[in-house]
């Protein structure tokens, strides 16, 4: 009987699966001649890893869960069929895969939002057994691949486009746990406040998705381009959080806010200073490693001067990072020069000067830091100048 259910189960859920992760493709009168067929296929590996990893990590273990498995074979080999399943039959189903990178990665976006409304939406009931919550997810990630599909299908959409799209969910998601959290939601009942924080979340991202479809459609940016305004916000959103640490602000609620308003501010300013160049992704993952040395080396000078309070290590982030950015900006063009989009052709290195402190204005911050009579700051040193 067991095994019935058992292979029932994995029918079930494989069936699932199936239905939303690999969907049919374009009708082929509406690509041909409009997107060549390398592009079309684009995606088909990571709908086939990202259906072999929810059959390992989510509906094996979720159905040997659901079934009271105990067996530590019997839990091995479900997984193997459900995981090996998962392979073997997505592998086939795409053999004529045509949706492209940018319609992959929605739907597998829509996915996984599925799997986290799946895990939220038990909470509602306040079921305290974690099955409930296990077969919700098991349930709605199908779904919420297959409506990601449905929501899509009616144009082709590019690399960057999808990119930003998926991160506008995400980030509406993080933005609708932010809010009640600087509303200082309190309740006596612990679970009124995780039903008011997973309505927000599910209320804010569906929403996040819709602004960023609306402002970015039209607009030109590919996938490198779109790869910065991603690092833009992440770069935004930790300097306006920076910025109140060097000014000694310890509460949390003021550090979430800087990082609400910093992200888009990030977003908007990467923005425009891509504008006149063309990015693609090699050269846009290089500034982004850019920013990452900046970080670490400015993180080491200030651990090499043994620096003891964290300002150091949060001022050397900022300028390391900034630094690192703008290094690997100019280093890594084209030796022939890259060109400008729109009708501009001048590089932005022409019209853009970026003057560093002297030896001397380093000099004079670094007695400014150990002087204890400064304590809240002193004398304003310069520290970038930027001039167009």
């Amino acid at each position: 009987m067991r095994n019935k259910i058992t292979i029932s189960a994995f029918l079930f859920c494989m069936g699932l699966t199936m239905a939303g992760l690999v969907p049919q493709g374009h009708a082929e009168t509406n690509l041909d001649g409009q997107v060549n067929r390398e592009a079309q296929r684009e995606g088909r590996w990571k709908m086939v890893t990202s259906s072999t990893m929810y059959g390992f990590y989510l509906y094996g273990p979720g159905t040997a869960r659901l079934l009271d498995i105990d067996s530590t074979q019997q839990i091995v080999g479900l997984e193997m069929l459900i995981g090996g399943g998962s392979f073997f039959y997505s592998l086939k189903a795409t053999r004529n895969y045509r949706l492209g990178a940018g319609s992959t990665h929605l739907i597998l976006g829509g996915s996984l939002a599925g799997t986290l409304y799946g895990f939220g939406l038990p909470v509602f009931f306040e079921e305290e057994d974690d099955r409930p919550y296990l077969a919700a997810a098991m349930i709605a990630t199908p779904a919420g691949g297959l409506l990601a599909h449905r929501l899509s299908e009616h144009r082709w959409f590019e690399k960057g486009e999808s990119d930003l799209i998926v991160n506008g969910g995400l980030v509406g998601a993080l933005y609708g746990v932010a809010i009640p959290y600087l509303a200082d939601i309190e309740d006596s009942r612990e679970w009124t406040q995780a039903k008011i924080y997973v309505a927000s979340a599910m209320a804010a991202a569906p929403a996040g998705v819709w602004a960023t479809a609306k402002l970015i459609r039209g607009r030109p940016i590919n996938q490198g381009r779109a790869h910065l305004l991603s690092l833009g916000a992440v770069v935004g959103a930790s300097y306006a959080s920076g910025i109140l640490s060097l000014a000694d602000v310890e509460a949390p609620r003021a550090h979430v806010l800087a990082v609400m308003l910093g992200l888009p501010a990030g977003t908007c300013f990467s923005y425009r200073w891509t504008g006149a160049e063309e990015y693609p992704i090699k050269r846009a993952r290089l500034i982004s490693l850019g920013a990452l040395v900046g970080s670490l080396f400015g993180s080491g000078v200030a651990l090499v001067a043994e620096a003891e309070d964290h300002k150091p290590y949060v001022l050397a982030n900022i300028i390391g990072s900034a630094a690192g950015i703008w290094y690997a900006h100019g280093f890594s063009r084209d030796s022939e020069g890259t060109s400008a989009a729109g009708n501009d052709r001048s590089s932005i290195a022409d019209r853009v000067t970026v003057s560093l402190p002297s030896l001397g204005h380093w000099f004079t911050m670094g007695l400014m830091m150990l002087d204890q009579r400064y304590p809240g700051g002193g004398t304003p040193v310069e520290l970038v100048r930027v001039s167009f």
